[in-house]
């Protein structure tokens, strides 16, 4: 039995030490965030055509002007390994999608060869489109188009979606689950079971002892770190004219929002 918790234990070690490197291949970088657009659709993937994004871009500076709340729409070639929702409330910070004190930005972001998509929202968004609301533009409005290749569509009625929502005039019609990205963190649950299983089983052989079990036990704390260094990105506008967006007034983001993937 020993010689099985000792293999167990150096097992356990070794696939903690893979998943520290590979989470986190640039620890303590920041992400490589393109620069700030003077539009709020930056299309890098080149997903939309010219009109489309005119269009988009037209719609959401509009709604910024009218309502002061900014909805900005980012597509990247790749995220080349950095994690998705990570990397879409850091760009939303960075940015200061929203206004100083409102924070009422929101971000959606697609990679393209990726096929992940996220929506992030700021502080002052997360009543009126809670997880809950963005989860369902993900699963129910933008996965269904984006399989067919509609890309301008799904970004369009999803966007116009969040609008309506940040007006509290729209409702989620299904429940997320508890992930916030569809599939996106298997291996680290994986991995989480495995190290959860292995401390039961060496507390039990520990308990075992003299001492009749009533062993007072300090818990064991594990560091994740945030990966950092994504290495793509590159500045740009959105070269059409139209005048600038005044939604880059410094909002804040905290974190909530959900993804997918199609």
């Amino acid at each position: 039995m020993d010689v099985v918790l000792r293999t167990f234990r150096a097992f356990g070690l070794l696939l903690l030490l893979v998943a520290w490197v590979s989470s986190a291949p640039a620890l303590g970088q920041r992400f490589d965030i393109p620069a700030r657009p003077s539009s709020p659709v930056l299309d890098q993937a080149d997903l939309l055509s010219g009109s489309e994004e005119q269009q988009l871009a037209q719609k959401l500076r509009t709604y910024e002007t009218e309502t002061s709340t900014a909805v900005v729409v980012v597509t990247l070639p790749s995220l080349q390994g950095a994690p998705i929702a990570e990397y879409t409330v850091e760009l939303g910070r960075e940015w200061g999608v929203g206004q100083g004190g409102l924070d009422n930005g929101a971000v959606v972001l697609i990679s393209r060869d990726d096929r992940r998509m996220f929506i992030a929202t700021g502080y002052g968004l997360e009543g009126s489109i809670p997880d809950a609301v963005a989860s369902d533009l993900v699963r129910n409005v933008m996965r269904p188009a984006f399989r067919k290749g509609n890309f301008y569509e799904g970004i369009d009625r999803a966007t116009s979606s969040l609008m309506l929502a940040a007006r509290g005039e729209y409702t989620a019609t299904e429940r997320p689950s508890s992930s916030r990205e569809d599939g996106g963190d298997s291996e680290t649950l994986i991995f989480i079971v495995f190290i959860i299983l292995y401390f039961v089983l060496t507390s039990k052989r520990r308990g075992s002892g003299g001492d009749g079990g009533r062993r007072r036990r300090r818990g064991n704390v594990f560091i994740w770190g945030s990966p950092g260094g994504f290495g793509g990105g590159g500045g740009g506008g959105d070269g059409f004219g139209g005048g600038g967006f005044g939604g880059f007034g410094g909002g804040s983001f905290g974190g909530g929002g959900a993804g997918g993937s199609w």
